[in-house]
């Protein structure tokens, strides 16, 4: 299957453009998959270390909207984050988008850093820390929502469970950690990770570093983004993950 990552800019006035460039890059190499940075559709409010009321319902109206995007992709499926309010709480919710079912609600972030330049624990209410294994149409995926790819102790299980691939929707800066990471996860996993990055400055969030990437079960780097080119796509085989679940390090008994 092919799957696909990109990034995308932090500025809300740059993501009409983005929007043009990916429609145009998947029309003429459609995927199977594609993941999206986290909460994609706005600007990181999330920095500001005061809830305000009016930029909240902002995110959400501009999440909702998503689905008018996505039907200008051709991608059989679309993975990613949104700001949504429901039962009485603000959550970070994922989310799996295809042309015949429309928006299908996710597992929301549970794991919430709460710090300068990410306040996400005064913008958004903690889910359950459970993290499943999801089957749709021959793919058993998982999402690891930012952080929680670091803090989560999810992979190994994951991996135990059979999931073949983790999206790991992302707003974060360059340091090696997120490299690390994510590598980890797909070696204890024994499954294909897919991230997607946010490009851009805030004042208040820092350096959002783009480089979304795809990694292999055994923690290879198959693909990358940069600033020249923000959409990668690579043909992946998951079968090969399925077979990573009968060696080392998966092997070992707990």
């Amino acid at each position: 299957m092919k799957i696909t990552v990109c990034e995308f800019p932090d500025d809300t006035a740059a993501m009409a453009p983005a929007w043009d460039h990916l429609a145009t890059t998947l029309a003429a190499a459609p995927t199977d998959l594609l993941v999206l940075p986290e909460l994609v559709a706005s600007g990181s409010f999330w920095a500001q270390p005061v809830f305000d009321a009016a930029v909240w319902r902002d995110a959400v109206a501009r999440h909702e909207d998503l689905s008018k995007q996505f039907e200008r992709l051709a991608a059989r499926r679309i993975l990613g984050t949104r700001a949504i309010e429901t039962g009485g709480q603000r959550l970070n919710e994922s989310f799996l988008w295809t042309p015949a079912r429309g928006m299908v609600p996710g597992r929301a972030k549970a794991w919430l850093p709460q710090q300068e330049g990410g306040w996400e624990a005064t913008w958004f209410d903690r889910a359950p820390p459970v993290v499943d294994v999801v089957d749709d149409d021959g793919l058993r995926f998982a999402m690891l929502i930012c952080s929680e790819v670091q803090v989560s102790p999810a992979p190994r299980a994951l991996g135990q469970g059979g999931v073949q691939l983790i999206a790991v929707p992302r707003a974060t800066g360059g340091h090696h950690r997120w490299e690390v990471a994510t590598r980890m996860a797909a070696i204890a996993a024994g499954a294909f990770v897919a991230s997607a990055n946010r490009r851009g400055d805030n004042p208040a969030a820092g350096n959002f570093a783009g480089s979304s990437w795809i990694i292999g079960p055994d923690g290879d780097e198959l693909a990358r983004t940069d600033a020249a080119h923000p959409v990668v796509t690579v043909e992946i085989d998951l079968a090969l993950a399925d077979a990573a679940k009968l060696t080392y390090p998966r092997n070992v008994a707990d």
